[in-house]
């Protein structure tokens, strides 16, 4: 879908990406404390603006390689990956 809507919205100048932030421990879907993965509704943020300010479309982010990439010191750009779904027409 995200590859399909970036596709189709280029033209217009918006971008269509997505964000996998795993698991999120909140209030209306608690998680186990202390859980390997589980992340705070507060411990995304970074990963959306990574996402928000890429200047791509049709990309996707996952918070646990952003989290990889930046303990080896690389650039937060390094985790948004394409997309290469092909179009279904």
């Amino acid at each position: 879908m995200t590859a399909a809507l970036a596709e189709e919205l280029r033209d217009k100048g918006i971008q269509v990406n997505s964000y996998a932030p795993g698991l999120v421990n909140t209030r209306s879907f608690p998680k186990p404390e202390g859980r390997k993965g589980v992340r705070s509704a507060e411990s995304i943020e970074d990963g959306f603006f990574t996402v928000l300010e890429g200047g791509v479309t049709g990309h996707y982010l996952h918070a646990d390689e952003l989290d990889e990439a930046r303990e080896k010191g690389l650039e937060d750009s390094v985790v948004l990956k394409p997309i290469g779904e092909a179009i279904f027409s």
